[in-house]
């Protein structure tokens, strides 16, 4: 299973996916704990919220740097273009 999941996702899905897999086990822990004892501990709530936020600045750091990348790209294309051009 675990080559399986490997070869499916790449590295960063791959680390992604198991941020997730431990947010709903969190979470599905914290609902047992509702049930059980009619509150969520505080803790708890702290821990839900840091997996929401890591996954969000995770999913924005890599937006970042696709555009980062693709303006250098460009930007590149574009002085080599232009240098060409002077040659000619």
């Amino acid at each position: 299973m675990k080559e399986f999941m490997k070869s499916c996702l790449s590295l960063n899905e791959y680390r992604i996916s198991a941020l997730i897999i431990g947010y709903f086990i969190t979470l599905l822990t914290t609902m047992y704990q509702y049930i059980q004892t009619g509150t969520v501990d505080q803790n708890v709530q702290n821990i839900l919220l840091t997996f929401i936020y890591i996954v969000g600045g995770i999913q924005v750091s890599n937006h970042i740097k696709e555009y980062a990348m693709t303006k250098s790209n460009n930007e590149t294309i574009k002085s080599q273009e232009s240098s060409s051009s002077e040659n000619k």
